[in-house]
């Protein structure tokens, strides 16, 4: 292993990190305060030293994450910034139609061909109360996940990433920690002016994924900008995603702003 100082920033990368995770015996004011800190060290940093701030918004038909149908058509915005290969964003989805909300804090390092990942996942259906700030393992509507992803080079892009839950609302039905994880392997390419990129996901073992080892997503996606002047262009994109464990065929259709 390389001395962290070939990792410029990853020191940050961590200490955020911590501030980032809920400890057991911590008190929820103690936790929002944390939630605030970091808040606050993401706006100063932002305003003092990024390098790039970025806000978009995805229009989708239906919200399908790692092979798993989690919404209706939505509105999923963003809003973050990018510092020396630290991107710190935010992430949510809204539904049209239902009350189903998600909203994700995320941070991710990129050096060279590797890419470090942390989220904190925020989910809250019609049936269940918004409470943001409870963060009761067994009630809470937070998970907290750590990944890592690696691009094997530029001339053979195939990328292979894992996450791993470690916190928050992620149980088996005997109450122990299911430790949910998956593993995705995606390749880019084009053809002509469409960006192009297929991917095949599993999930190791038991989890929020599948009741054991199974291949749970297995999609083909396309990108295309549609000129509307000749300063402005719009990029659309579809999706045809597969889940083999659950027999499911789904296709996505969105529009970027």
């Amino acid at each position: 292993m390389q001395p962290l100082s070939f990792f410029p920033h990853l020191s940050s990368f961590i200490y955020i990190l911590r501030i980032f995770t809920p400890r057991k015996r911590e008190k929820t004011v103690d936790k929002m305060k944390k939630q605030i800190l970091l808040i606050a060290i993401l706006l100063c940093t932002a305003f003092a030293q990024a390098q790039e701030v970025f806000v978009t918004a995805d229009f989708v038909s239906s919200y399908i994450w790692r092979g798993m149908d989690s919404g209706n058509a939505s509105v999923q915005p963003s809003l973050g910034l990018n510092w020396k290969g630290l991107t710190v964003y935010a992430w949510g989805s809204t539904e049209f139609r239902e009350k189903n909300n998600e909203i994700d804090l995320s941070l991710e390092y990129e050096y060279k061909n590797l890419t470090l990942y942390a989220n904190n996942y925020f989910t809250q259906t019609e049936e269940e109360p918004f409470k943001y700030f409870n963060y009761s393992s067994h009630s809470t509507g937070h998970t907290f996940e750590v990944g890592a992803g690696y691009m094997l080079s530029e001339k053979f892009p195939l990328s292979v990433s894992w996450y791993t839950t470690f916190a928050g609302n992620d149980y088996r039905e005997n109450g122990k920690r299911a430790w949910s994880s998956y593993c995705e392997l995606s390749y880019p390419f084009s053809v002509k002016d469409v960006n192009m990129s297929v991917e095949a996901g599993f999930t190791p073992w038991e989890s929020m994924y599948s009741d054991k080892f199974n291949v749970v997503n297995i999609g083909l996606s396309a990108t295309k900008e549609i000129k509307i002047t000749s300063n402005f262009s719009l990029p659309i994109f579809g999706k045809l995603i597969a889940n083999p464990y659950e027999e499911q065929l789904y296709f996505v259709f969105g529009i970027t702003l």
